[in-house]
């Protein structure tokens, strides 16, 4: 049987693109030429079995750049290969100084990637950056360690030089247990879940942004932090804003009870020994811009 020519096998791609609204053929698409199959024109590609004239070694050359092999799929011009390898810090930079000097404008997580010479997407970097998905490089190292410094993570947002991060102070357990009460006292004596509404003297903070401090460890180590610890590992259970509640579900109910039969508006004594009373959170920005210019310098 004789070999394809990489001409021929463009030229059915073209009939079936202008028959089928230019949509490219896959392995199971019908072929429009009888005794053929596109499954079999990939197999001859992959099997490196086509007639080597110059358009194919050509092709083969470009796709080896990629670290790719010839197949069916990458043959289409829009063919985005599965990435095998992490992306270089110093690409990110690139692509966003590119992306800066022709929109004039820094990009965000949703903005459209319109990069020369680059093909990839802004949500994906970002996820990149957050996840600490980039090849290890001392660039990449030395950000990364400015980024700990400061207290936050790495992002596509910490980039841009007039960012304006804000640091939120670590909670305690006792200030954490104090607000439990608090939300059961104006809720009936029902608990909070990560959706539940926030106690009205406290607009500031989340039951979800509490759980995932609880969960990362964000959290003053104190006595009441060691006596969490303990409980947790007495019980074979993760830190979380429920497993707090099941660990101190007596106290916070004995606590509840006090409050309830207190004084109207009174709270009662949150299960502590270290820390009475819940402690405003509080935010404080932190220095940036010095940091992350001269990436771009």
């Amino acid at each position: 049987m004789a070999r394809r020519t990489i001409q021929d096998i463009f030229k059915l791609i073209a009939q079936f693109q202008a028959q089928h609204g230019q949509r490219f053929p896959t392995i199971v698409s019908p072929c429009i030429r009888t005794g053929h199959s596109w499954n079999a024109i990939d197999s001859a590609l992959r099997r490196d079995a086509i007639v080597q004239c110059p358009q194919f070694v050509e092709l083969k050359a470009a796709l080896l750049r990629r670290g790719l092999t010839p197949s069916l799929a990458r043959l289409n011009a829009a063919h985005v290969a599965v990435r095998t390898q992490k992306r270089r810090f110093a690409d990110i930079l690139a692509m966003v100084r590119h992306s800066v000097e022709l929109h004039g404008q820094f990009p965000m997580r949703t903005s459209k990637f319109d990069v020369p010479g680059y093909r990839d997407t802004w949500t994906a970097i970002d996820s990149a950056l957050i996840d600490g998905a980039i090849a290890e490089c001392p660039l990449w190292t030395a950000h990364c360690g400015k980024m700990r410094q400061l207290g936050i993570s790495a992002s596509l947002a910490s980039l841009h030089p007039a960012y304006r991060p804000l640091r939120r102070q670590h909670r305690s357990i006792a200030s954490i247990i104090a607000l439990v009460v608090e939300y059961m006292v104006e809720n009936a004596g029902k608990m909070p879940n990560q959706r539940a509404r926030f106690p009205g003297t406290k607009p500031h903070d989340t039951w979800k942004a509490i759980c995932k401090a609880l969960r990362s460890s964000a959290v003053i180590e104190d006595a009441d932090k060691r006596e969490f610890d303990a409980r947790l590992a007495q019980s074979n259970q993760k830190p979380s804003l429920y497993t707090l509640m099941e660990c101190y579900r007596s106290a916070l109910q004995s606590a509840y009870d006090v409050a309830r039969s207190g004084p109207a508006g009174a709270m009662g004594q949150p299960p502590s020994q270290s820390t009475p009373e819940a402690a405003p959170v509080t935010k404080q920005a932190v220095p940036f811009a010095a940091l992350i210019s001269q990436l771009f310098s």
